[in-house]
C-alpha cells in the first residue's frame, strides 16, 4: 500500500474544520505525472488518476464526498450543500459537514477561509488571472460570515523568487484594481527582474493585501515554494507537463 503525505495548515481553525495540500509522492502515476497526480485534465492516464483518488478516499473519512471543480481561472463562485460532479469555477463555498471542497494547483494559491467557529469553509484557486477578475472578493462576499470573523491559509504555491511574469500582468492586476490604496499595496508585490520589462511577483503577499483589504485579517501560511521544492510538490512553471496536488477542507461529519 502506497502512503499519501499531506501538509497541514498552521492556522487556529476549529475542532471540526479539517484542511490539507497532498504532496507529489505515494501515487501510482509515472514519468512526468509521478506519482499522485490527482488531476484527470493533465493528460496522465484516467485509470491511474482514479486509483490516486480512490488512494486519496481511504486517507480521510469514509463518509465524506469530494466536491470537484472544473477550473478556468475566472470569478465564478459555487455554493454548495449536496455532492455533485465536478462544477465550473474556481471557488467552493460550504457550511454542510461531509463535503470535501477541492481545488487543483501546480504553482497557482490554494487560498482556504473558514469562520471562528468552523460552520462554513471555503477553498479558492488563485492564480493571478483569477485575482484579477475577483475571484478573492467574490468569494469573500459571499461567504455568510464578516470578513473579520474569517481565518486563511495560503497554501502551497509557485514563490516570489520564482515567478517571473511580464508587463501584462502587472498592467492587467493594476486596471482591475480600482482603489488606489489597495493598489499602492498590490505593486510593492512586484520586483524588478534582471531581465527588461519582467518581475517577479508575490502572490502570496498580493492575495494577502487583498484579503486584509476586504476585511480579513488572520492570514497565515505563505512558506512554501512549489518550484523550488521538487521533491514535494508538482510545479507547472518548472515542468511544463505534470501532475497537480489536492488542497481540501471539509467540515467533520461526525461533530
Amino acid at each position: 500500500m502506497t502512503s499519501i503525505l499531506k501538509n497541514f495548515p498552521n492556522w487556529p481553525a476549529a475542532d471540526r474544520v479539517h484542511a490539507f495540500v497532498t504532496e507529489r509522492t505515494g501515487g501510482f502515476s509515472t514519468g512526468k505525472f509521478s506519482s499522485l497526480n490527482l488531476a484527470h485534465h493533465v493528460n496522465d492516464d484516467f485509470s491511474t488518476v482514479e486509483r490516486n483518488r480512490d488512494l486519496l478516499q481511504l486517507s480521510v473519512p469514509e463518509n465524506l464526498s469530494f466536491q470537484w471543480l472544473n477550473q478556468i481561472h475566472s470569478n465564478i463562485v459555487n455554493v454548495v450543500s449536496v455532492p455533485s460532479p465536478p462544477i465550473k469555477g474556481d471557488s467552493l463555498i460550504c457550511r454542510v459537514p461531509g463535503i470535501a471542497c477541492c481545488v487543483l494547483t501546480a504553482d497557482c494559491l490554494p487560498v482556504f477561509l473558514t469562520n471562528l467557529k468552523g460552520t462554513e469553509i471555503a477553498i479558492i484557486h488563485a492564480g493571478w488571472r483569477g485575482i484579477c477578475r475577483g475571484i478573492l472578493s467574490k468569494t469573500v462576499n459571499k461567504m455568510c460570515s464578516d470578513p473579520y470573523d474569517l481565518i486563511a491559509w495560503l497554501g502551497p504555491a509557485i514563490g516570489p523568487c520564482h515567478y517571473e511574469v511580464g508587463g501584462d500582468v502587472k498592467d492587467a492586476l493594476k486596471k482591475s484594481i480600482s482603489a488606489k490604496e489597495l493598489w499602492s499595496r498590490i505593486e510593492i508585490c512586484f520586483r524588478e527582474s534582471s531581465t527588461e520589462g519582467k518581475f517577479f511577483l508575490d502572490l502570496y503577499k498580493t492575495a494577502g493585501a487583498m484579503l486584509k483589504y476586504l476585511g480579513v485579517n488572520k492570514i497565515y501560511g505563505d512558506d512554501h515554494c512549489t518550484f523550488r521544492d521538487r521533491e514535494k510538490y508538482f510545479s507547472y512553471r518548472r515542468d511544463g507537463e505534470t501532475g497537480r496536488m489536492v488542497s481540501t477542507i471539509f467540515i467533520d461529519p461526525k461533530v
